[in-house]
């Protein structure tokens, strides 16, 4: 059953699928169509799932689960083979965990991992490189832990 995203509480599961490329308006609006509809007919252990979904930056997709909701085995294997048929439809990398995205000079920057872990050994002790932690488990991380300095993230371990 889709939602407002606002009307779910903070405690509420998200995954976090960040496209390698920037995808194009007409197909983030094919992709919130596609989304409406998985969505609203969501199902886990025969029960509706109250769920819902943003796109930000035409880059991530968030879907977001309320907390109320068991999500498991095969209502997440069915999320993951939706996402997996944008990737095929859209010619999109949506799942792909080896490009990290972060913000510079007030831009969002994708580079793949090995280019990433170069940057970050360049980075000065002072230097601010805001990260998406895309590893989130919930709304409240979202809001709080999403954006984040790389030495507050997953990621601090590529400085030196």
């Amino acid at each position: 059953m889709l939602v407002d995203f606002k009307s779910l509480n903070k405690n509420s599961r998200v995954w976090v699928f960040q496209s390698v490329t920037l995808i194009d308006d007409y197909i983030v609006e094919n992709i919130k169509e596609k989304l409406t509809l998985f969505l609203g007919e969501w199902k886990s252990h025969q029960n509706n799932v109250k769920s819902s979904f943003e796109i930000i930056s035409n880059t991530f997709i968030i879907i977001a689960v309320d907390d109320n909701n068991l999500v498991s085995g095969c209502s997440i294997d069915s999320l993951v083979n939706f996402v997996k048929e944008l990737e095929n439809t859209h010619d999109l990398q949506l799942l792909d965990k080896f490009h990290v995205k972060f913000i510079k000079n007030g831009e969002i920057h994708t580079l793949h991992l090995n280019d990433f872990k170069i940057l970050c050994k360049k980075l000065k002790s002072d230097e601010k490189l805001v990260v998406y932690n895309n590893l989130i488990n919930n709304i409240n991380e979202l809001e709080n832990n999403w954006k984040v300095d790389i030495r507050n993230s997953w990621h601090n371990r590529f400085l030196i």
